[in-house]
């Protein structure tokens, strides 16, 4: 768990006028008493579930008298942040101390909060008398999207989190094209069930919005087909595994045609490709 800071705002107080010892002791009675009573009444309505109907109720002016007697945010705990910058998410939880804690809407702070590029869901609840505590789950990247020159992460959702330098980037799969992100998580789990296959491919590349190419570890491209990759990548899997068919001198693999598998030989690079039954290597 984290304690994050939230801002403090300056203000100018007047130094108080100096109390004889009782008056001390009687002040702070009452305000430990009242203190006492306000948390039993706010406790009661907060087991019942009716604590924000209540509030509701309540005028805004006693709600700021209640932050004297303690109830305002001294304290933000957070549980699950790793990426999400703690500015932003003190930002987006509009958090400031000393603010009245019960003015506070946790509700309202959450659907903020989930609109954080890292944040997938978020839980925020009061804990009084001066604590908000704080519960995300962050995104997982599973990848990298190159677009327009630029490297961001993404997650299986396809949601963007943010761009990263290629020098710091984490050892991720790559997908190249416009809207790849959307479709990665499908194909990046058909390649893990061909681990060979899958720990020789560079970089994924959507091809005209509707199939994938694949640049191998040794420049061979793999033209998948629009439907059927699972057939496609587990006959390339049995070709490798018969036939070290990757190790060969080849250019480019062709299993957009159902059934068949098309190999462009290096130094036949130049001459179009030929759809025919699968060849012997």
């Amino acid at each position: 768990m984290q304690t994050l800071t939230a801002p403090l705002s300056r203000t100018v107080r007047r130094q108080p006028r100096k109390l004889s010892g009782t008056m001390r002791w009687v002040k702070r009675g009452l305000k430990v008493g009242t203190l006492l009573i306000a948390t039993g009444i706010v406790s009661i309505y907060w087991r019942s579930g009716q604590l924000e109907a209540a509030l509701n109720r309540v005028g805004s002016d006693t709600i700021v008298v209640s932050a004297k007697f303690g109830f305002r945010v001294e304290q933000v705990d957070v549980i699950g942040r790793d990426q999400t910058d703690p500015k932003a998410l003190l930002a987006a939880a509009g958090l400031k101390r000393g603010d009245p804690i019960l003015m506070f809407s946790p509700e309202a702070a959450r659907q903020r909060i989930e609109g954080l590029p890292w944040v997938a869901s978020a839980a925020v609840e009061r804990r009084l008398p001066d604590t908000v505590a704080i519960t995300i789950i962050e995104r997982r990247p599973i990848a990298l999207w190159q677009h327009n020159e630029k490297i961001s992460l993404i997650d299986s959702a396809g949601a963007n989190l943010g761009t990263v330098a290629i020098e710091t980037a984490p050892p991720l799969p790559l997908v190249v094209g416009g809207d790849a992100p959307s479709h990665a998580s499908e194909l990046l789990g058909l390649l893990a069930e061909h681990p060979d296959i899958e720990k020789r491919v560079q970089a994924s590349s959507w091809i005209g919005s509707r199939r994938w190419d694949l640049k191998l570890d040794n420049g061979i491209e793999v033209r998948l087909p629009e439907v059927g990759v699972a057939e496609a990548l587990r006959q390339l899997a049995e070709a490798e595994a018969s036939s070290r068919l990757l190790e060969r001198d080849v250019a480019a693999i062709d299993l957009r045609l159902a059934g068949k598998m098309v190999v462009r030989l290096a130094h036949e690079a130049s001459q179009p490709v030929k759809t025919k039954p699968q060849q012997g290597i």
